[in-house]
């Protein structure tokens, strides 16, 4: 059977992401998203939303996990779609390690945003096997 090992949820105001693409530029996005998270974030009208959306669902899985941002690298978490649309997460590195320590399976995500304010949930579930 499987059960939940962690819920986690954050909020991220657009504008953060947006000051920080204006003082850094593409040296913030390389050092918190992957290529492919970056490329999802286009058009650019909607890019400071959707990568603050993605942001969110970093540290929403990082807490899932019981974790910080100090046990693992940002783009050890990859939150992307699925050919339907639906976030997925890839971990790799110690996050992924972090998730076999506690026997997790997946980690289901959820986002949202608007102009100014972006959510995420996430959800660790079990190895049907573990306890």
């Amino acid at each position: 059977m499987t059960s939940i090992k962690g819920v986690g949820i954050d909020v991220v105001e657009v504008r953060r992401i947006e000051q920080a693409l204006d003082r850094w530029g593409d040296a913030f996005v390389t050092r918190i998203f992957t290529v492919a998270e970056d490329e999802r974030a286009k058009p650019p009208h909607a890019r400071s939303a959707r990568l603050a959306a993605r942001f969110a669902a970093k540290e929403a899985v990082m807490k899932a996990l019981g974790l910080g941002w100090r046990a693992m690298g940002w783009r050890e978490i990859e939150i992307l779609n699925d050919p339907l649309g639906k976030p997925t997460v890839t971990l790799r590195g110690g996050a992924q390690r972090a998730a076999e320590r506690q026997g997790i399976a997946a980690i289901h995500v959820s986002l949202s945003h608007t102009r100014a304010l972006a959510f995420a949930s996430a959800l660790a579930i079990s190895h049907p096997s573990a306890r």
